[in-house]
C-alpha cells in the first residue's frame, strides 16, 4: 500500500484566490477500505474448498472457450498487419514473452474471480466493490495448478514484471475490470478531437524561437528526456492472444469490426465520421499481472520495465534481452561498424521495432532493449549517446584495466553509465520539470521502500503524470545546426525542417548518420518546447472526422487510464491539493477558464467524469514543467526512486563511481557527439543566465 509522503507543495500561490499551497501537505491518497458485511462474510465461508476449486476450473473454462474465437479470427485474418497503424501502435505496447507468461496466468485468475462475481455476487445483489474485497483476502485453493502456477511465478527471477500499485483503489464498473461504456462516459476520441486547437498549434509554430514570450526557456531536450524517462520506469504491454498472435480491434479500413470478430480484451477507440460511420483506433486492453499474493480479486496492470532509474530500456528489462545488446568482447554494447550509431536489426526483428510493412525496405530500424526506441528521431538520439556513454567508459576502463574480463568491463560500465543517468536525472531533469523547491524536498524526504524491495510504479505516474511531455513535442523539427555551427540562436533564419515528425514515428525514414544525430541534438538544445497544456500538435492526435492515417496519443492515453481503472482526476485533486470539489468552480483555480468552458462541453457538464490525464494536462503550470496535481504524483514516485538509489548507493564500487563523479548533462552530450558548445543546463535554452559551454574545454 502507498505509504504517506510528506512534501512542500510549489512555492507559488497558482493565482490570488487559490489555496495557499506553500504550506508542507500530506498527499493522503489511501482510500477507506469497502466494508464486508458479515452476512457476506458468512455466505462465502459457507463455501466448501471443493467449490472453490470449481471456480478455478469454471474460470480456466472461460479462456478454453475464448482460445476457439481467436481460432476463428486468426483464420479470418483478424490480427494486427505490419505497417498498419495498429503496428505502430503496437510497438508502443509490445509484450515480451516473460509478459505473456504473468498475463495468462494473472487472467486465469481474473477469469476465475469475474466468474463468483456473476455466479455468487451479483444474483444476490453484492457489490462488485463489496464481491472485490472480501476476494482480495481469500487465497487461491489449496493444491490447485493456478495455485502452484502463481507461486512459481512470484519466486522466480523478476526482472521487472511487477503490477503496478495503485494510490487509489480501482474505479471499474463492476469493480473487477469492465470499463465504463461510452453511454456513460465521453468517447477518448472525442475528447481529444475537441481539446486540439488548430490555431493554438500555428501561433505555437510562429514562436517557435521567440526569446522574450516564455521566462521559462525550456528547450527540447527536456521533452525527450522525460520520454526517455517513461521507457526506463514504466512500460504497459497490451494482451495478446494465446499462441501469442497481437490482437487487432478495427479492420483494415479503420471501421469497427462486426461483433463476431470481437476479441474479448478489444476496447476500440471509436469516432462517427460525417457519415455516421465509425472510425477506429486499436486499443488492446493491457497485460495483467499478479500481485504480492496468489489471491482472487480484480484485474491489475503489468508493468513490463523494472520501476527503477537503471538504464533498461537501453540494456533491456531481461537477462536475454541484455545478452542480445552485447558484442561479448571488452564490455561494449553492440552498435553500427562505425561504432556511432545504435546496432541495426536483422530481417528476422524488424517487426519488432519498427512499423514496416511486409514489402518495405526496411534498412534503417535501429535495436535497443526496448520496443519503443525508434518511436521518434529525437528518441533514437538519446538510446544512441547513452549507447555510445557505455562504449565510451569501457574503452577507458580497459586502457586502465588490462586483465579484465569482458564481463567485468561490461558490468562496470553499465554501473557508471547508470550512474551518470541518474544524476543528470534527479539533479539537472527533475528540478526543471518540478520546480527547484518540489525537487528538493523529494530528495530529503524520508524513506519509504526497504532496501529489499522492489520499486514499484503508481498506476497514475506510468500511465498519466510521467506522459505530459506530449502535450510539448512540436510538429516539425527546424533546422538549427546549419549556418550556426557556434550553437547561437542568430541568423538562421529562414527555417528549414529536419523532419516532420508524423513521417518518422516508427518508421525512421532519415538517412541516420552521425553528422544527422548532431544537426539533431543542435536543434533540440536550440528550439523551445511547446508550453505543456491540453493542446496536442496534429502529428500526434487525429482531430478529422475522416479515415485516420495515424494514432491518436491522447485519445490512446484516455482510453487506458479507463483501462486500468483509474479513478476520476478531482479524487487525484483532493489528495493532492487538500481540498473538497463540489464541482466545476472549484478547477477555476487550476484550469484556465477558457479550457474549463470546454471541458465542460465536451463531459457534458459532467465534472465528476473528467480524466486524470485530461485534469492532469489542463491545469496552470505552477513552479516546474507541470501543474500541481501531475507534479504531485511525478513528486511521489520520484521520492521512492530517489530512497530506492540512495540505498543502493552503499553497495556499489564507491572508488570506480568517483572517477566519473564530475560527469554532468553538458559533459555527457560533449564527449558523445560532435557539438562545438552546449549549454550549461542541457534543459534549457542558451541565455546570459545559461551560457554554452566550450566541448573542447570537456574532458
Amino acid at each position: 500500500m502507498w505509504q504517506c509522503v510528506y512534501l512542500c507543495m510549489f512555492a507559488i500561490v497558482i493565482v490570488a484566490s487559490a489555496p495557499d499551497l506553500c504550506n508542507a501537505l500530506k498527499f493522503d491518497f489511501s482510500q477507506s477500505r469497502v466494508t464486508v458485511s458479515n452476512d457476506v462474510k458468512n455466505y462465502f465461508n459457507g463455501i466448501s474448498p471443493a467449490q472453490w476449486k470449481d471456480f478455478v476450473t469454471s474460470g480456466i473454462d472461460s479462456i478454453n472457450r475464448q482460445k476457439r474465437l481467436e481460432d476463428n479470427l486468426l483464420s479470418s485474418d483478424i490480427t494486427v498487419q505490419n505497417g498498419s497503424i495498429s503496428h505502430a501502435q503496437l510497438l508502443d505496447t509490445l509484450p515480451n514473452e516473460k509478459s505473456k507468461l504473468d498475463s495468462d496466468i494473472a487472467l486465469k485468475m481474473l477469469k476465475t474471480s469475474l466468474y463468483i462475481y456473476n455466479s455468487k455476487c451479483d444474483p444476490r445483489g453484492i457489490s462488485g466493490d463489496e464481491c472485490r474485497t472480501y476476494l482480495e483476502t481469500r487465497p487461491l485453493p489449496e493444491g490447485s495448478a493456478l495455485q502452484s502456477e502463481c507461486h512459481r511465478l512470484l519466486q522466480s527471477q523478476r526482472d521487472g514484471h511487477h503490477a503496478f500499485r495503485r494510490l487509489m483503489s480501482q474505479n471499474y464498473k463492476n469493480g473487477f475490470h469492465e470499463m465504463f461504456g461510452e453511454d456513460e462516459l465521453t468517447p477518448a476520441w472525442s475528447i481529444s478531437m475537441a481539446l486540439y486547437d488548430r490555431d493554438n498549434e500555428a501561433s505555437e509554430k510562429n514562436r517557435a524561437r521567440s526569446q522574450s514570450d516564455d521566462s521559462r526557456d525550456l528547450n527540447l531536450v527536456l521533452v525527450q528526456f522525460a520520454q526517455f524517462v517513461e521507457h526506463d520506469l514504466s512500460k504497459t504491454v497490451c494482451q495478446s492472444m494465446s499462441n501469442g498472435s497481437p490482437i487487432e480491434c478495427c479492420n483494415r479500413n479503420q471501421n469497427n469490426l462486426q461483433p463476431r470478430f470481437h476479441h474479448p480484451s478489444c476496447a476500440p477507440i471509436l469516432s462517427k465520421d460525417k457519415y455516421g460511420f465509425p472510425n477506429c483506433l486499436n486499443y488492446v486492453r493491457s497485460a495483467l499481472a499478479v500481485g504480492k499474493r496468489c489471491n482472487f480479486g480484480a484485474a491489475e496492470q503489468l508493468n513490463q520495465a523494472t520501476g527503477i532509474l537503471d538504464l533498461s530500456q537501453l540494456y533491456g528489462f531481461t537477462d536475454a534481452a541484455q545478452r542480445k545488446m552485447r558484442t561479448l568482447t571488452n564490455g561494449a554494447l553492440k552498435s553500427t561498424s562505425t561504432g556511432n550509431l545504435l546496432p541495426l536489426t536483422s530481417d528476422n526483428d524488424g517487426h519488432r521495432f519498427c512499423a514496416w510493412d511486409s514489402n518495405a525496405n526496411a534498412t534503417n530500424c535501429f535495436v535497443a532493449g526496448d520496443s519503443r526506441v525508434n518511436s521518434n528521431p529525437l528518441s533514437i538520439l538519446v538510446y544512441t549517446i547513452f549507447m555510445r556513454n557505455h562504449n565510451r567508459i569501457a574503452a577507458e576502463l580497459l586502457a586502465r584495466n588490462r586483465n579484465w574480463s569482458d564481463e567485468q568491463l561490461f558490468q562496470a560500465a553499465k554501473t557508471v553509465n547508470i550512474d551518470i543517468y541518474r544524476r543528470v536525472i534527479i539533479n539537472e531533469w527533475l528540478p526543471e520539470v518540478l520546480g527547484a523547491n518540489l525537487a528538493a524536498q523529494v530528495l530529503a524526504s524520508p524513506p519509504t521502500v526497504a532496501a529489499d524491495q522492489h520499486t514499484e510504479v503508481s498506476n497514475e505516474f506510468g500511465v498519466a503524470a510521467i506522459r505530459f511531455y506530449f502535450s510539448m513535442l512540436p510538429n516539425e523539427l527546424h533546422n538549427l545546426a546549419s549556418g550556426n555551427k557556434d550553437g547561437s540562436n542568430n541568423n538562421v533564419l529562414p527555417l528549414t525542417n529536419l523532419f516532420e515528425l508524423k513521417n518518422e514515428i516508427y518508421t525512421p525514414q532519415i538517412q541516420y548518420t552521425s553528422n544527422k544525430l548532431n544537426e539533431i541534438l543542435q536543434s533540440l538544445l536550440h528550439e523551445r518546447a511547446r508550453k505543456m497544456d491540453a493542446s496536442y500538435v496534429g502529428a500526434i492526435v487525429w482531430h478529422e472526422n475522416t479515415k485516420p492515417d495515424h494514432a491518436d496519443v491522447l485519445a490512446f492515453d484516455i482510453q487506458r487510464g479507463r483501462d486500468h481503472g483509474l479513478q476520476p482526476y478531482y479524487k487525484y485533486l483532493e489528495a493532492c491539493s487538500a481540498i473538497s470539489v463540489t464541482g466545476w468552480s472549484d478547477f477555476e483555480s487550476y484550469i484556465p477558464k477558457e479550457l474549463l468552458d470546454k471541458l465542460k462541453n465536451v463531459y457534458r457538464n459532467r465534472w465528476t467524469d473528467v480524466d486524470l490525464m485530461v485534469g492532469g494536462i489542463s491545469e496552470r503550470i505552477v513552479n516546474g514543467t507541470v501543474g500541481p496535481t501531475f507534479g504531485c504524483i511525478l513528486s511521489e514516485q520520484f521520492s521512492r526512486i530517489h530512497e530506492r538509489h540512495q540505498q543502493q548507493l552503499s553497495s556499489t564500487q564507491d572508488s570506480l563511481l568517483a572517477a566519473y563523479r564530475s560527469m554532468n548533462g553538458s559533459k555527457l552530450l560533449c564527449l558523445n557527439s560532435d557539438m562545438i558548445a552546449v549549454p550549461e543546463n542541457i534543459f534549457r535554452l542558451q541565455s546570459n543566465s545559461n551560457r554554452l559551454v566550450n566541448c573542447n574545454n570537456v574532458a
